[in-house]
């Protein structure tokens, strides 16, 4: 049974996760680094954060507010990091030390390719062994954080694709996880929900084809509402194309974006994309980007629209519409993604065919010392190359 989490974070997510957790009956414990402990003083002050919105609402007395890491990790049965992709590297610098055979990694969400990014880095750390690392596909809530000790749920997921890896681990986590968040749907594993990652096919696009806006506005600019016109999600629509031709070439389930919409509960089944966003009743309300420094353009092209495109090149699926979003962005921002973005490298697929990365995603890394001559390479291969 799960009764303790912490959750590792301060951001909508994290602080709506840590509430809506906690009234639900978990003993939660919100960590996060001491370099926010100006915004976490509220919170540690009062000892509660107050919900609103969908789902259930009142004011959550959290267990413990802590900025100690040891303190946070020593007594739990789930550590749920809810933190954006660009901190996967910092999270890790800063847990590895921390973590014990035992220990249990969610990550809510892993955007795409969390779980592979963060175990390859533990990996490399020798700080992998008896940890079990799983993902959600998204956050499971649309939520904003209305002041410093309050949060309001907009929609609750009503589908979150889930996955550990390595995949071998996936009922264990599936039940475990299935306490917290009902909503949970396993899939096969940890590649398949990082290609049902929504957020490269609906951000950057139309940031990159609304600049002059956002940059104009000054904060009155809303992104699905005024930014996702018809032209426009025509252009996204070519992008999860894209996506959906890479998700067939590994094998995965092809889901079109207006039906995960649908089925994730953001928007109502329409017959094109735009349609669907034009009648959510979730998305109208959000607003920004207020500029284009903003995470839907600086996180979710070289964290994720840069690594459906890298995916696509080992399967040999062209990627036309992506790499003209990942250009354009690169030359609003004077950075080339392309190049800083996440790559198979990154994913810990070096070198390996779509077969290969198939097995990886099973059997994972190579844990116990002298198991294998040759890190970061799937089990199967490993023996094979020991053999030779």
């Amino acid at each position: 049974m799960v009764k303790k989490i912490t959750i590792i974070g301060i951001g909508n997510g994290a602080l709506t996760a840590a509430a809506d957790l906690t009234l639900r009956g978990f003993d939660v414990t919100l960590y996060a680094n001491k370099r926010y402990e100006k915004r976490l003083k509220p919170i540690m002050d009062s000892q509660k954060i107050t919900l609103t919105g969908v789902g259930v609402n009142g004011e959550a007395r959290l267990h413990k507010i802590t900025t100690d890491l040891n303190d946070a990790l020593s007594d739990v049965d789930l550590i749920m990091p809810v933190i954006p992709a660009y901190g996967f590297e910092r999270f890790v610098d800063e847990i590895y030390e921390y973590l014990k055979p035992g220990h249990k990694i969610v990550l809510t969400p892993g955007s795409t390719g969390g779980a592979l990014i963060i175990s390859k880095m533990l990996h490399e750390k020798n700080a992998l062994e008896g940890i079990t690392i799983a993902e959600m596909h998204t956050l499971p809530y649309a939520c904003r954080i209305t002041s410093p000790t309050s949060a309001n749920i907009l929609l609750e997921c009503q589908k979150l694709y889930f996955a550990a890896f390595p995949a071998k681990n996936n009922e264990e986590m599936y039940k475990l996880v299935k306490q917290c968040y009902p909503a949970v749907e396993l899939v096969q594993d940890v590649l398949e929900t990082a290609l049902n990652n929504g957020n490269p096919v609906s951000h950057p696009a139309p940031v990159v084809l609304n600049a002059g806006k956002i940059e104009y506005s000054k904060g009155e600019h809303y992104h699905y509402r005024e930014g996702i016109t018809p032209s426009v999600a025509r252009v996204v629509e070519k992008i999860d194309k894209e996506r959906q031709n890479i998700c067939e070439k590994f094998g995965y389930k092809v889901i079109d974006a207006k039906d995960r919409l649908a089925m994730m509960g953001y928007a109502p089944k329409r017959e094109t994309l735009y349609e669907c966003y034009r009648d959510s009743q979730a998305f109208s309300p959000l607003k920004g980007p207020d500029n284009l420094s903003n995470r839907y353009l600086t996180e979710d092209t070289p964290c994720s629209l840069v690594a459906l495109a890298n995916l696509a090149k080992v399967v040999g699926i062209k990627t036309t519409v992506m790499n003209s979003v990942i250009n354009l962005a690169s030359a609003l921002m004077d950075e080339d993604y392309m190049e800083s973005g996440v790559d198979v490298d990154d994913l810990g697929f070096t070198d390996m065919n779509l077969h290969e990365i198939k097995q990886f995603l099973q059997t994972g890394y190579c844990t116990t010392i002298n198991a294998c001559s040759i890190s970061c390479i799937p089990l199967k291969f490993a023996a094979e190359q020991n053999q030779n």
